[in-house]
């Protein structure tokens, strides 16, 4: 019958309106639902980034990263006299482990972000400590000339390195006894990473 034919079409239509109505929703809550997860995933980007980039810096505080910018160099050698007298003290003449402590010490309290005794990085398991007639750096044997290269503000460092209250022996032996003390600004040093490791004796991991 037409009346029921045009009822069963009208139907259809509601039916397929609903349907699309539906759909319509349907695509609007997986949108929002996408919208979310993007935000969410651009925040733990952004979060990883952070995290990330302080890991580095705390990498390049630990030393375990090649560093370059500018600074200082401070050489330090043993006095070239050839004859030194017979009442004179030999060690007056010569560069000690406590001479590279007193400079690398004072060039942290300069500032410096990074330092290098002849390539070999200081952190903080760093010791500098005597063998014999050689000084020994991270477990490594090092002898004179000693470079002792510091990335930081160069003019703060050179001020406390030439303060007359700094380095007082060193700068003695340097006036009396030809020990070499020598102050450079350098524009780009590269500082290596620290290549040893890091010893744990008593130290283990919570419950």
């Amino acid at each position: 019958m037409p009346g029921t034919e045009h009822e069963s079409g009208a139907l259809a239509i509601r039916r397929l309106e609903a349907e699309q109505q539906e759909l319509k929703e349907g695509i609007g809550r997986i949108r929002e639902q996408l919208d979310k997860n993007r935000r969410e995933l651009a925040a733990d980007t952004e979060m990883l980034k952070e995290i990330n980039m302080e890991l580095e810096r705390q990498k390049m505080m630990a030393g375990l990263v090649a560093v370059t910018g500018p600074g200082v160099q401070v050489t330090l050698d043993d006095s070239n006299i050839q004859s030194v007298p017979a009442t004179a003290d030999p060690s007056a003449y010569l560069i000690h482990e406590y001479d590279l402590r007193d400079v690398v010490n004072l060039l942290w309290m300069a500032g410096s972000e990074a330092i290098a005794v002849n390539d070999e990085r200081i952190v903080a398991t760093t010791s500098i400590y005597c063998v014999g007639s050689t000084v020994m750096v991270n477990d490594t044997r090092l002898s004179p000339p000693y470079l002792i290269q510091a990335v930081g503000n160069s003019v703060a460092q050179e001020d406390i390195l030439s303060n007359p209250a700094y380095l007082k022996e060193i700068k003695r032996k340097a006036e009396l006894h030809g020990v070499q003390f020598k102050v450079d600004r350098v524009k780009k040093l590269t500082l290596p990473a620290y290549k040893g490791g890091f010893p744990i004796h008593y130290a283990q991991l919570g419950d």
